[in-house]
């Protein structure tokens, strides 16, 4: 069984325009979102052994805060330029060049992407992923390079509007 754990970043600012688009960093809600979110994954399943994000800072910041939840260290998440606004063949193929001994991953990037990804491993559609989503998908697959169309369940689809009454109510 395979366990891979979808992340997109969460809430962004557009503050600060002489940033460009891949340098954005989190405003408030993402800094409050993602380390609630992180807390909620570490209580419900064990630290996933390989760790990849997207290079933009925003995708890094979130993946950082779930890094320390799980008592990581920054040092051991992969930056992966591929997953800046990956398109969905982009991120299987991201997926499939994971370590086959490897039995869990978290990805963090971006939507479309992401929502694209999860609607096509699980023939689910999700719609929209919400900033600071997480879907948790498992695979019955013995290889990463088996993840394709539809052979994956959705084990469950995390956010922050659904998952943190005491901020959403």
């Amino acid at each position: 069984m395979k366990k891979l754990f979808i992340v997109r970043h969460a809430k962004s600012s557009w503050k600060d325009l002489s940033r460009g688009d891949h340098d954005r960093v989190l405003n408030s809600r993402g800094k409050r979102d993602a380390p609630l979110m992180a807390e909620l994954l570490t209580n419900k399943y064990p630290e996933p052994e390989f760790w990849v994000s997207s290079s933009a800072a925003r995708a890094k910041e979130t993946a950082n805060y779930f890094l320390k939840a799980y008592g990581r260290e920054s040092t051991d998440l992969i930056i992966d330029r591929s997953l800046y606004h990956a398109s969905v063949s982009s991120l299987i193929s991201v997926v499939h060049r994971i370590d086959e001994q490897t039995g869990s991953a978290i990805v963090f990037g971006h939507n479309p992407g992401l929502t694209d990804l999860v609607d096509r491993l699980c023939y689910f559609a999700a719609g929209h992923m919400p900033t600071c989503a997480i879907a948790v998908v498992e695979s019955d697959a013995e290889f990463w390079a088996n993840f394709e169309d539809g052979n994956c369940s959705l084990r469950q689809f995390l956010y922050p509007k659904n998952n943190l009454p005491q901020l959403y109510g």
